[in-house]
């Protein structure tokens, strides 16, 4: 099992081998709905970064930015102002406390490369962790909805895209 401590994510360009192994991920249960498969690989868009273990070179997980990171049937009014953000941790972190860290790096990344004064998510409305996880970190849900292709719900959560004086991602 990878195991990431605080302040341990680097965050890189990600490459074709990555591409290939998180294609190669599986998510049990309510989950499963994130499992990419093998024909993914070819599909990631290049803006996707992966998020690597500092102590062990682990890839923990993947994200994304701007347009990449929405779902069709969501409100994504006010675009230009909000920073949308999307995450895939590795299956083996997921339901072990890791979640905040790799949703912590991802925003002061997305911050540092695009200066937006809120922050959103879009999350499956079946995936109860992540939507405990967005809470903690004082999100706000802004939206429901249906994606038009398959009736699969989600929900929008937003919050500020606050920074201290370090230069860091402030959870409030």
């Amino acid at each position: 099992m990878i195991r990431v401590r605080m302040g341990q994510i680097l965050i890189r360009e990600l490459t074709d081998a990555d591409r290939a192994a998180i294609s190669a991920w599986s998510y049990a249960g309510e989950l499963s709905i994130y499992n990419p498969g093998p024909a993914a690989a070819a599909l990631w868009a290049p803006d996707h970064v992966a998020l690597v273990s500092t102590t062990g070179g682990d890839m923990v997980g993947y994200g994304t930015m701007g347009s990449e990171a929405r779902v069709p049937g969501g409100a994504y009014e006010g675009s230009d102002e909000i920073l949308d953000l999307g995450l895939g941790l590795h299956p083996d972190l997921v339901g072990h406390g890791q979640g905040s860290q790799a949703l912590l790096a991802l925003i002061e990344h997305g911050l540092r490369a695009h200066v937006r004064n809120r922050v959103r998510v879009t999350i499956a409305l079946a995936n109860k962790r992540a939507t405990r996880l967005v809470m903690r970190l004082e999100f706000r849900e802004t939206h429901r909805f249906e994606r038009p292709t398959d009736g699969r719900r989600f929900v929008q959560y937003e919050r500020d895209a606050t920074m201290d004086r370090s230069d860091q991602f402030e959870p409030r």
